[in-house]
């Protein structure tokens, strides 16, 4: 028991910010993942400050339960149930060497597995048929918003010339208008 405490003691220890930059995580998601493996019974050095201490096996425990929740799509609570069971039954002077060394599954029925993923797939390909039925949706209402715009610019093209061009006839008519009463002005008096 003395050769372990002595061996973890000379053991080199990350703080909760490098573990995180080493994740390329969050450290508020290094503190929430930290705490959901201490819930279902694994154990982090702690300092004076009673800050979390990780050693190079809590490393290898934190990037499995990376591995497991981003990569495999694993709810956190299950994989930190795995990860806590697979470190558990390992005794305590192999724990360097499961650092180094991959992570070993966890027996699971091969039935459960594949309705698993038969579950994923399916929720994939409802997924991409919604995906698709969106982009068809969007690209036909883009379709229809650049044809009325362009409909609604040909018609208030259209307005503006009748306009101008009525304008431009009542100018000519008043002008005529102006003239004609003249000349009847001119030639009534006389």
């Amino acid at each position: 028991m003395g050769n372990v405490i002595e061996l973890v003691a000379r053991e080199r220890t990350y703080s909760g910010r490098e573990v995180a930059d080493l994740l390329g995580i969050g450290a508020s998601t290094l503190r929430k993942w930290s705490m959901l493996l201490e819930q279902n019974g694994y154990w982090f050095l702690r300092d004076s400050q009673n800050r979390r201490e990780y050693r190079q096996m809590d490393v290898a425990a934190l990037q499995r339960f990376y591995r497991l929740t981003k990569d495999q799509l694993f709810p956190q609570e299950e994989a930190a149930l795995m990860i806590v069971s697979h470190d558990v039954a390992l005794p305590a002077r192999m724990e360097t060497a499961v650092a180094l060394a991959p992570p070993i599954p966890v027996p699971v029925s091969h039935n459960v597995w594949e309705e698993k993923l038969h579950a994923l797939a399916v929720h994939v390909q409802q997924q991409d048929a919604a995906h698709q039925a969106l982009l068809e949706r969007v690209e036909n209402q883009e379709a229809y918003i650049r044809s009325n715009l362009k409909e609604r610019d040909r018609r208030l093209m259209k307005a503006m010339n009748d306009i101008m061009d009525a304008k431009v006839e009542l100018a000519k008519m008043k002008d005529e208008q102006r003239k004609t009463s003249i000349w009847h002005k001119l030639f009534r008096l006389q």
